[in-house]
């Protein structure tokens, strides 16, 4: 066996351990995300619960709109079968839950607001429950946290659509 050949196998062998490890935890946990957002609870869980600013937090992932008291319509891509309802609670504006309107969804969506340590802000920790793998929507969740926190907290979401790069993007 030459040495490129050896090379290669150690490759293979990587690769196989390294998915195993992603797919064993990618399992039925529940991913969950934090971070920290240098503003009032009540302005935060007022952007989460704005099916406005919700679409610009989301940006070119989805769509979100109302579609009556205390429910909400995300659209994923330009498919609108693609789309998820759920009914928005509140708790005392310390517990939001995104719930799938069906009786046999799936899907829910828990944030919870506390005070950040040192008058900081507010901590937000977001749970998921979907029958997507655990390490995409764990990514998504981070993705929506941190451009949360950035449209509260400079007015705008980090986007490339001015950028020179040519890369297509809507947002």
């Amino acid at each position: 066996m030459s040495v490129v050949d050896s090379a290669k196998q150690h490759a293979r062998n990587l690769v196989a351990r390294a998915t195993e490890k992603v797919m064993d935890t990618a399992g039925t946990d529940s991913p969950v995300q934090a971070i920290t957002i240098g503003r009032p609870r009540q302005e935060v869980v007022d952007l989460f619960t704005d099916p406005a600013r919700l679409s610009v937090v989301f940006g070119d992932v989805a769509d979100v709109e109302s579609i009556g008291s205390d429910r909400l319509r995300f659209t994923f891509g330009s498919d609108p079968g693609a789309a998820w309802d759920c009914v928005v609670t509140v708790d005392d504006g310390s517990h939001l839950r995104f719930v799938d309107v069906h009786p046999d969804g799936e899907a829910e969506i828990a944030l919870t607001f506390r005070d950040a340590p040192a008058g900081l802000g507010t901590e937000v920790i977001a749970r998921l429950s979907t029958p997507g793998p655990g390490a995409l929507t764990g990514a998504l969740a981070f993705k929506v946290l941190y451009r949360a926190r950035a449209l509260l907290m400079t007015g705008e979401v980090p986007t490339i659509a001015r950028n020179p790069s040519a890369r297509a993007s809507a947002r």
